[in-house]
């Protein structure tokens, strides 16, 4: 009798798996599906590679989005699934972006780097206590009950740990960023709902001991376009030379990547913030808050804080990012040519060092007229000065390191060449041919050395006999030197940025040797002018007087 009950039970399964079908594990690569054959609501979606776009209501059981794959559900849509699994590598993120409804659970498993580079990510998803996400995730790295995750209290200037006690039922909120690290460099596994709807009011606090630094980040599955966040939320932001985001990209030296309106005004890039990607901003003076919409939302596969190129019609007209080497070391410093910049202070375009001090080992700019001496890790100057520009550098760097300074990338016109001024040893580097380099014999730090020199080939001839002519700003002295024989009379015209006649000499033809008094005037930079009574006898010569 025993032997006829299992019989029987068999017969009954296998009447009711033909009734209801086998499951069946279908697998999409670039839209192409394998098998063929009607999806049922015990079945499986496999999205290898390409895009999925649910545009009719489905019922599966589950759901896997490879990295660098994208799953999208239409406008009036329901998808019902048990669990959306959505992975992610270190330079590959999968992307969920909901515009119908969904039904079910969601894992995010977002790349996350290991302890001693840590990493800023936000979660994907939303309704999680730390808890069970403590207890999924045994490769965060860990002391005692301390866990390698928790957020930037702004009040107390410091990342918190969170504690698998303490911190049991905190949980992990949609819009708000952690600092995090895993003990062998792989994923974290976030588990909750998918928010489709607007993410509204995170607050971001003025805080003393944290500088007014906040860090929050993309509560999505899919990407957010950066500029649409930027417009919504830059009057949160401060006002002054921090209007924009700061993301760690994981480099030691450099660390930072940072977006502002100049990057956004550049047809180089368009820039996309991935899913579970965290980001420091510094709040207005009396606090502010952030908003996430859903509008912002977009597709995308690629790394955090990268982005494809694009051509688009903006203000944008050149950019080169200067960069610093030296035995592994990188620091970089960009400078964009936009028709809405000046060559003062611009909110929104200039932005300067995340922490507002230059590290060790770095390069950054000041600005060309009315300097407050922020250091600028990005500068916008108007068109017209990529022809004439003359920008202060800082470079930081240790006695006895060689250092290389280079162009690392450039947009701009073909005729306009890029010196680098070392007004120490009196040199002129093109660095559009050449990279700099050079070994301090003391440290340095600082502006007043170093002047990245704009100017066009087509404005470089000049009579020989001038040219011959040595010119040096001597700041010391407060002179200026004209030093060379001259065989016709000359004279030397000294005007300011803004084409102003500041000084006017005759020089003397029977001297080597001239002398102008300049300690009358206003630090800054300067055009010398020499006007020889021969016809096209000129030369016209940038200075930086202190």
């Amino acid at each position: 009798m025993k032997f006829k009950k299992i019989t029987l039970l068999a017969l009954l399964t296998l009447s009711l798996t033909n009734l209801i079908g086998a499951q069946t594990d279908y697998t999409y690569i670039d839209g192409i599906r394998s098998p063929s054959g009607v999806i049922t609501s015990i079945d499986n979606l496999i999205i290898q590679s390409g895009t999925l776009n649910i545009n009719t209501n489905m019922t599966v059981a589950t759901i896997t989005v490879k990295p660098g794959s994208i799953l999208t559900v239409e406008t009036g849509v329901t998808l019902t699934a048990t669990l959306i699994d959505l992975e992610s590598t270190s330079s590959s993120y999968s992307s969920f972006l909901c515009e119908g409804t969904y039904i079910g659970l969601a894992n995010y498993h977002r790349h996350t780097e290991q302890i001693g580079t840590n990493d800023l990510i936000s979660a994907p998803v939303s309704g999680q206590a730390f808890a069970a996400f403590a207890t999924v995730n045994t490769n965060l790295a860990s002391s005692g009950n301390l866990r390698a995750f928790g957020p930037f209290d702004t009040s107390l200037g410091s990342y918190i740990n969170y504690d698998v006690l303490g911190n049991a039922t905190t949980f992990i909120s949609a819009g708000q960023g952690y600092r995090a690290a895993t003990t062998d460099g792989a994923g974290l596994t976030f588990t909750g709902t998918v928010e489709t709807g607007d993410v509204l009011g995170i607050p971001i606090s003025d805080g003393a001991f944290g500088a007014q630094w906040n860090l929050i980040g993309n509560p999505y599955p899919s990407y957010i376009d950066f500029e649409a966040f930027f417009d919504h939320n830059k009057t949160q932001f401060q006002t002054g030379a921090y209007q924009a985001i700061y993301g760690y990209d994981g480099d030691a030296s450099d660390g930072w990547v940072i977006w502002n309106q100049a990057v956004i005004d550049s047809p180089i890039t368009t820039e996309k913030l991935a899913p579970g990607q965290a980001f420091f901003v510094k709040s207005k003076m009396g606090g502010g808050s952030v908003d996430f919409t859903a509008s912002m939302r977009t597709t995308g596969t690629s790394d955090d804080f990268i982005a494809g190129r694009s051509e688009t019609t903006s203000p944008h007209h050149g950019y080169i990012k200067l960069n610093s080497s030296s035995d592994g070391s990188n620091f970089s410093t960009d400078i964009y040519f936009n028709s809405n910049a000046t060559s003062s202070f611009d909110p929104g375009y200039d932005t300067g060092l995340y922490g507002q001090t230059a590290p060790e080992f770095s390069i950054y700019s000041n600005l060309v007229e009315e300097n407050t001496g922020v250091a600028l890790a990005i500068q916008a100057l108007n068109p017209d000065s990529m022809y004439d520009a003359v920008v202060p550098l800082g470079v930081n760097a240790l006695q006895g390191q060689l250092v290389t300074i280079s162009i690392l990338d450039t947009d701009m016109p073909d005729n306009v060449e890029i010196y680098l001024e070392d007004t120490l040893n009196n040199t002129s580097t093109l660095l559009n041919t050449n990279d700099f380099v050079f070994t301090p014999e003391s440290d340095i730090s600082g502006t007043g050395r170093f002047y990245l020199n704009y100017t066009t080939n087509a404005l470089s001839v000049v009579d020989s006999e001038l040219e011959a002519i040595s010119i040096i700003s001597n700041n010391n002295n407060e002179t200026i030197e004209i030093k060379g024989q001259l065989y016709s009379d000359t004279k030397a015209e000294l005007y300011d940025t803004n084409g102003r006649l500041i000084l006017e000499s005759a020089l003397n033809s029977k001297s080597t040797t001239q002398i102008l008094d300049v300690k009358y005037l206003t630090p800054g930079v300067y055009i010398l002018a020499l006007n020889g009574n021969k016809a096209n006898e000129k030369r016209v010569e940038k200075l930086i007087i202190n």
